[in-house]
């Protein structure tokens, strides 16, 4: 039984870890909290959907970037949060879909997970708060499945988990 509580909380401490972004001791930890704040004050967001499944889609969701980038002040609200763009669930679909990804942006990947990804063949994308369990980078490893966990800096480019 003792073996079993140490295993589990040495589980812990490497999602922990992993969770807050390498942090070991207090102090670490209590900076990576400290880092990681919701501030006190947030703009409110406007939330435009977008649907991106055909080329004429995305030519038309560029020129309306560069439109709204036109304005100084509503270029200032992009780049604050202030506007925010979501794809529409159609979108999610289709692209998850065509590029064989499986994307996991909250919570943790477990060995399920990645089960369900070798079947569909795919490469699982997680966001950067994303928990990924030993189970599961073990399993990743045996079925030939790639974690890629979106960087920090930017958004668009991974780095590839082993």
């Amino acid at each position: 039984m003792s073996a079993d509580n140490e295993m589990l909380r040495s589980l812990v401490r490497e999602a922990l870890r992993d969770a807050l972004g390498g942090a070991s001791g207090a102090s670490d930890i209590a900076k990576a909290l400290a880092g990681n704040a919701a501030p006190t004050h947030k703009p409110a967001q406007v939330v435009e959907m977008v649907s991106l499944t055909t080329d004429s889609e995305v030519t038309s969701f560029v020129h309306r970037i560069l439109d709204l980038a036109a304005d100084a002040k509503t270029l200032s609200a992009l780049r604050s949060g202030e506007i925010v763009f979501q794809l529409t669930e159609g979108s999610k679909a289709s692209a998850a879909a065509s590029t064989g990804t499986t994307r996991v942006d909250k919570g943790a990947v477990t060995e399920s997970t990645i089960r369900k990804a070798a079947e569909s063949g795919s490469t699982v994308i997680v966001g950067r708060k994303v928990v990924v369990t030993s189970l599961a980078r073990d399993k990743a490893r045996d079925l030939g499945v790639t974690i890629v966990r979106e960087s920090q800096q930017d958004n668009q480019k991974g780095s590839v988990m082993r």
